[in-house]
């Protein structure tokens, strides 16, 4: 079994109240954090969590709405648990990573000097790269579409015969084919919608229309589509996101907010 927990599913400037896209995947053994924005802490309270009840963390890339809680995420665990070696593991690529260490150093120096004796696992960030979380769980990544000065890395988790497949940010891309193919849940990236701004393509700022998430998921094979990284702009009228997405995709479709979970 996979459970995913939406701790937010906004952009940069979310819609109020709700939250930058962070997600938690629970299987196993394993709780991974998915992206870790400024309000990181406020968002796993809100649905019961802490830091604490996270054993892996990934970030997708370095923009600050999935990076900026970091340096907070680490000094959580420094004032509760002590040594870096306890901490979650952080699995980013390597471009991610450099912005990381710059964004701790200058927040918490001291958080930066003891996080180098936390785990962590890197990898390229324009290739794809395969990672095993547990003993029956693994993580794939593939590069996305998003802009050159911030990769992004898509994720899949498989588990116990279930799949679940993020974008994070991206345009239109091939590989989210490999991405999420046969998942039971792709969570893609929606920040624009063709229906209500025409103008607004697929590909803009490295971001996807509704339209195009539906388009993915179709070629994919994927089971269930949830839209996320929606832009305010859409508040109220998310129904025309899905609607938009289900044009291109037979399966069911959302647009879930803060506190949904999803029971694979």
């Amino acid at each position: 079994m996979i459970e995913v927990t939406i701790l937010g599913s906004g952009s940069a400037l979310p819609m109020r109240g709700q939250g930058n896209s962070a997600y938690l995947v629970r299987t196993g053994a394993v709780r991974l954090l998915v992206d870790c924005g400024p309000a990181i802490l406020q968002q796993l309270d809100g649905v019961g969590l802490s830091p604490g009840d996270v054993t892996h963390l990934f970030l997708t890339h370095r923009h600050g709405d999935h990076t900026l809680g970091y340096p907070l995420f680490l000094l959580w665990w420094l004032a509760h648990r002590g040594a870096p070696e306890t901490f979650p593991t952080t699995i980013t690529g390597e471009v991610t990573w450099a912005s990381l260490e710059v964004v701790l150093d200058h927040t918490f120096g001291e958080v930066s000097r003891q996080e180098a004796a936390a785990p962590r696992r890197l990898f390229a960030d324009r290739e794809p790269a395969v990672l095993p979380l547990a003993e029956g769980i693994t993580l794939c990544t593939w590069p996305m579409e998003h802009t050159p000065s911030a990769p992004d890395s898509g994720l899949r988790v498989e588990a116990a015969g279930r799949v679940v497949a993020f974008t994070g940010d991206t345009g239109p891309c091939a590989n989210v084919v490999p991405l999420a193919r046969g998942a039971d849940l792709l969570l893609h990236e929606a920040t624009y919608s063709t229906t209500l701004d025409p103008d607004l393509h697929d590909g803009l700022h490295g971001h996807s229309t509704a339209l195009g998430a539906g388009r993915a998921a179709a070629a994919a094979g994927a089971r269930r589509l949830a839209l996320v990284h929606l832009s305010a702009h859409y508040d109220g009228r998310q129904d025309v996101l899905i609607a938009e997405a289900a044009r291109e995709f037979a399966g069911e479709v959302t647009a879930p907010a803060a506190g949904a979970v999803y029971v694979l």
